[in-house]
């Protein structure tokens, strides 16, 4: 979750990318804290042009030396909604593009199903690159970000392949999924509060190694005082490492009310080895319906 999402082999692993709500250059306006309330794309991420590795052959047999593009949403999705033929990529000459496979994986730890992984021929970086995606079928959310949602009609441009990753998400992780286990690193249990961040693609550090104490203190969460002051805090720890996704948990230390995230430019890369610039992004409080609430949405079809 994520170019900025960026879903590609780094040591034989596929590195996803995710998205953004509201990215602001930093300088700017602090963002104020939003809701979640309708399906959108966040982001898509021409994160590789004919460079997946052998290792996403796995996900889907013989794809290796093609694209990958990461698609950030709204909302975390119910799989079996999901299949390839929901997605279709524009070039700028204005040919459709239709990806051969689809997948979820690596972002697949609780409050993380929301970076697709579009795999296929989607254009070509030099002559023909994609511009646009657009869900044209049922791409129905699960219910855990807010009431249901319907993806199809939504659409969003296509952040070029020579782009550095962004951050396309910041929000609040409710309480009871700290303790859910995941593939990834977890917070201690003395947090005070925890901010997923989701990037537009995977971000390593330029070595290939994950970040780390380092890079933690880079990044600067801008809290909010009960008196109405606000302050930038560095997380207490960084969490959601090892797993080779998009995603990084922020561990505060405060109860103080978290209102936005920067990150400085130059200190990550994509797999296209691209380097972050500045970025900023609000964050979203997640939204969980109530238990009287009815769908949203009904779904036409289910997937197998």
């Amino acid at each position: 979750m994520m170019k900025s999402s960026c879903c590609a082999p780094w040591r034989a692993t596929v590195v996803l990318a995710a998205a953004s709500l509201a990215a602001v250059p930093c300088g700017s306006q602090e963002p104020r804290p939003t809701a979640t309330t309708t399906a959108r794309l966040l982001s898509a991420f021409y994160g590789l042009d004919n460079g997946l590795g052998v290792g996403i052959n796995r996900i889907c047999p013989g794809a290796s030396g093609q694209d990958g593009m990461p698609v950030v949403l709204s909302h975390t999705i119910d799989p079996e909604t999901l299949q390839h033929e929901d997605f279709r990529v524009l070039t700028r000459s204005g040919a459709e593009r239709t990806p051969s496979c689809v997948t979820l994986a690596p972002a697949r730890d609780p409050g993380e199903l929301r970076t697709v992984l579009l795999i296929g021929e989607l254009g070509d970086a030099a002559n023909d690159p994609p511009v646009k995606v657009l869900v044209v079928d049922d791409l129905v959310s699960d219910g855990m970000t807010g009431r249901p949602v319907n993806f199809r009609g939504t659409e969003t441009h296509v952040i070029p392949l020579e782009d550095g990753p962004t951050l396309v998400l910041a929000e609040i992780v409710p309480e009871d999924e700290w303790s859910m286990s995941g593939r990834g690193s977890a917070c201690s249990p003395r947090a005070r509060q925890v901010v997923r961040v989701t990037w537009a693609g995977g971000v390593r550090l330029p070595n290939g190694d994950d970040p780390g104490d380092a890079e933690r203190a880079l990044y600067r969460v801008t809290v909010q005082r009960p008196d109405g002051s606000r302050a930038e805090i560095a997380p207490a720890a960084l969490a959601e490492l090892g797993d080779s996704d998009n995603n990084h948990l922020l561990c505060l230390d405060t109860a103080d009310t978290a209102v936005s995230v920067a990150f400085p430019a130059g200190h990550l890369v994509d797999p296209n080895r691209d380097l972050n610039p500045d970025t900023q992004v609000a964050v979203v409080t997640v939204r969980r319906p109530g238990p009287h609430e009815a769908p949203a949405v009904t779904r036409d079809r289910r997937r197998q």
